[in-house]
This record gives structure tokens, C-alpha cells and sequence, in this order.
């Protein structure tokens, strides 16, 4: 269905179907596609970021698709609601959901719930939700996820919790999953990414919040199809992460992967309709 004009998810352009030709996905490029693979939506203290301006966001930065994951109470406590907030955001900003392990059997069920209303992946956040990722608290949804062909963000860059080092040691056991480091600037736990990438095939880093210089040191090492961009928003801005990215001296093929074709190959959406630039 094409929509004109404004829509109900707060001005979209009209959808469209891309060419099947501009996207490679054994090499993760897809050309003029920008995918911003890390934003929350709602609300925590002064952080707050609603599906309508996102939308305003991503259309004056020629941005196509949004990654989402919830925020705040919503990701620790009351994950329904922030799932189906994400749900409804619009057609392209896509689901990843989360559910705190301690819930259990309520977390799988919610898992499975988001995963029929077309969730793209599961995010978790060990520092916030209260776990180590190798605990056998996370190991049900983890199992679930990998059901799913789901791949699995991990928030990153937090001690002590939230470690990459823990994160690669599952991507070790999941050997036939795809799991996501995410924010691991925020402290230094980057100095560990070029070697953990090289190590386990299966681990990609979303590079919000992360320092310019430790994306060129992985792009130029060859791992550009194991960079996603990601804005951050609302803790950064979308057009100072896009600005980081053109500091980086990338040839254009792993400027696509990383602006799009890899996020667009790790949650699954190069049959999807996708925003008119």
C-alpha cells in the first residue's frame, strides 16, 4: 500500500519497493541505504524520543530505517509496553524487543508474542536488567532467539555486567547465532573489539556512542561487514554520528555496509518495503 502525504507514524514518505539488484547480501551492501540500527524510543529522565520525531529525524538525514529498542522503565520493568510501543512505531522503524530474563516463562512468552507482530531481533541490557549474558538466567532466551533465527544486541561498554568479553564467549557457544555489541565506546572496552571480531565470526559491533577512531581502526583492518551504523538517539544526536562517519576515510563499499547493508543483512530486511528517500 502507498501512503502520500502525512501519515499516522508522523510524516513518513511514501514506501516503496527497492530494486532486488541494489542489494548484495552474501557482501552486505546495499546502495543510497541508510540504516540507523541503534535509537530508543520513550523515555527516561531528560532522554525522550517519540516515534514522530524520529520519523522528522530520519527524513531530514535521508535516513530509510530505524532499529529501535525501548527505554527506561519500559526496558527494565515494563517491557509489553515498550515492545508494543516499538511495534507500532511505524513501518520503518523496526522491533528489537526485549524482555528481562528474570521474568522467565512471561519473557519467552513475550519473546514469541513480538516475534508473530514482526519484531527483527532481541535486545538485552545486563546492567540494567541485572544479569552477567553467560548467566543461565539468559541462556532459555538466548536458546529461543536462536530458534527464531533471531540475532541477539547486547548492550556493551558498562562494567561489569554488561562486558564484550562476555558477549564473545557466547558468541563462541552459539556458534550458529549472529549476537551485537552495542555502545562498547562508551567506555573502553573497544580495544577489545578488533580482536574478539577477528576470534568469532558470528560478533558485530553497532557503533553508537562510539569513538570515531575505533571504527577506522576495525574498518581499516577489514571488518567492515561487521560494522553497523547506530545514532544512539536520544543520548546522541543523528546528525553528529552521521558527521563521525564522514571523518572515516572509508571506500564506498564498506561506507554501505556500514551505513546500511549490514544492518540490513543481520535483522533480515532486504525484502521489506523501505522509505523513498
Amino acid at each position: 500500500m502507498t501512503h502520500s502525504g502525512i501519515t499516522p507514524w508522523g510524516g513518513w514518505p511514501a514506501i516503496v519497493e527497492r530494486q532486488s539488484a541494489d542489494f548484495n547480501p552474501s557482501r552486505g551492501i546495499l546502495r543510497d541505504v541508510i540504516v540507523d540500527a541503534h535509537v530508543a524510543l520513550g523515555a527516561e529522565h531528560y532522554l525522550q524520543l517519540d516515534a514522530a520525531k524520529l520519523a522528522v529525524s530520519m527524513a531530514e538525514h535521508n535516513v530509510s530505517r530505524a532499529i529501535a529498542r525501548p527505554l527506561g522503565g519500559e526496558l527494565v520493568i515494563y517491557n509489553m509496553r515498550g515492545n508494543d510501543r516499538l511495534l507500532d512505531a511505524g513501518p520503518n522503524i523496526h522491533a528489537l524487543i526485549t524482555a528481562n530474563p528474570w521474568y522467565g516463562q512471561a519473557a519467552r512468552d513475550e519473546i514469541k508474542r513480538c516475534h508473530d507482530r514482526g519484531a527483527v531481533g532481541l535486545y538485552l541490557h545486563p546492567s540494567r536488567q541485572g544479569f552477567m549474558p553467560t548467566d543461565p538466567i539468559a541462556e532459555p532466551l538466548i536458546e529461543l532467539a536462536a530458534a527464531l533465527h533471531w540475532p541477539v544486541t547486547f548492550h556493551t561498554g558498562t562494567y561489569i555486567e554488561s562486558d564484550v568479553l562476555a558477549v564473545a564467549e557466547l558468541a563462541r557457544r552459539f556458534a550458529g547465532m549472529t549476537f551485537v555489541c552495542d555502545s562498547a565506546g562508551f567506555t573502553d572496552m573497544w580495544f577489545e573489539l578488533p580482536g574478539l571480531l577477528a576470534d568469532h565470526p558470528n560478533l558485530l559491533l553497532c557503533a553508537s556512542l562510539i569513538w570515531t577512531e575505533a571504527i577506522n581502526k576495525l574498518a581499516s583492518g577489514g571488518r567492515a561487514d561487521r560494522i553497523m551504523f547506530g545514532s544512539g538517539q536520544p543520548r546522541d544526536s543523528l546528525a553528529a554520528a552521521l558527521k563521525r562517519i564522514d571523518r572515516l576515510d572509508l571506500s564506498p563499499a564498506d561506507r554501505n555496509a556500514i551505513l546500511g547493508g549490514n544492518a540490513m543483512r543481520v535483522y533480515r530486511l532486504h525484502n521489506e518495503p523501505i522509505a523513498a528517500a
